[in-house]
């Protein structure tokens, strides 16, 4: 039995594939929303507000409301402590920065509502960290050691820079700018006991003058002394002679004394033998 005309199952042929892509990519968009509006491209002194650019506040100012449809933006000043430096859309100022001081930062410039805080170092510090005129960070400076000398002293932005001594010359703490020389020893009255080094200075010493000026005031009355005593040695009679005369003129007093009385002299006078005998052993005593 044969078909009539028109029945029978459908002959199957592919879609266009042209048709098959367009049908991909108006599926693939409908369900992109994030795709359906984009941003608007604004200029440089405003700021984008959902399909619409608005106005910026200037500096010291933030935004308080945005634009409308028939409004511009609204702007208030910033509060004490914030600030804006730049045409802005914020909706709140910045918190101005704090110069901590254990980080060793002073305050140069104080913030304003236009201007952040500008920090510096304290002295005796340099900065490691900066940003245009503001320092972040701070470092003390160098300490040269003894045996060297200060070629730069440190800056603001710049640490110390030490050199060593050249030979002959010598720093205690490192804290001058020229090394000092060292002491010469001159003349024949000096002595060097100890030799220079980077850090320490030569040491003299004047023993030889203090040995000079002893024998220049002692020697002349030891000389005296010597002269005297040689003479005394050397004269007839000596040191004895004049231990017996006032024994002798003594007792001539009394025999004379004895005679005007009429009494016999004898006793008074002196014993010749006994005095030769004392002189003579005076003498021996003293060769």
């Amino acid at each position: 039995m044969e078909l009539l005309p028109g029945w029978g199952p459908p002959t199957w042929s592919p879609a266009p594939k042209a048709d098959a892509l367009s049908l991909a990519l108006y599926f693939l968009l409908l369900g992109s929303p994030h795709c359906t509006e984009s941003k608007p491209l604004c200029k440089e002194e405003e700021y984008p507000v959902g399909a619409e650019c608005c106005p910026k506040c200037s500096p010291g100012y933030h935004v308080k409301q945005a634009c409308g449809e028939f409004t511009g933006t609204l702007c208030t000043p910033c509060t004490p402590g914030t600030y804006t430096a730049h045409l802005n859309g914020l909706s709140e100022c910045l918190q101005c920065r704090v110069c901590d001081p254990a980080m060793a930062l002073v305050t140069r410039q104080k913030c304003s509502s236009t201007k952040n805080t500008v920090c510096s170092c304290n002295q005796g510090h340099f900065c490691t960290m900066e940003d245009g005129d503001d320092c972040a960070a701070c470092r003390p400076h160098s300490v040269c050691r003894p045996g060297q000398r200060v070629q730069e002293r440190g800056t603001e932005r710049q640490d110390t820079k030490c050199a060593d001594c050249p030979p002959g010359t010598f720093s205690l703490n490192g804290s001058l700018a020229e090394c000092q020389p060292w002491t010469k020893c001159g003349g024949l009255l000096q002595v060097e006991t100890n030799p220079g080094t980077s850090s320490t200075d030569a040491t003299c010493s004047s023993w030889r003058l203090w040995v000079l000026l002893c024998v220049l005031i002692i020697g002349p009355f030891l000389l005296l002394l010597c002269y005297i005593v040689m003479k005394a040695r050397k004269s007839p009679g000596g040191l004895t002679q004049r231990r017996i005369d006032p024994q002798l003129n003594r007792q001539r007093t009394e025999g004379n004394a004895a005679a005007d009385q009429g009494l016999p002299t004898s006793q008074f006078l002196p014993d010749v033998t006994t005095v030769a005998v004392e002189e003579t052993a005076s003498m021996s005593l003293n060769p």
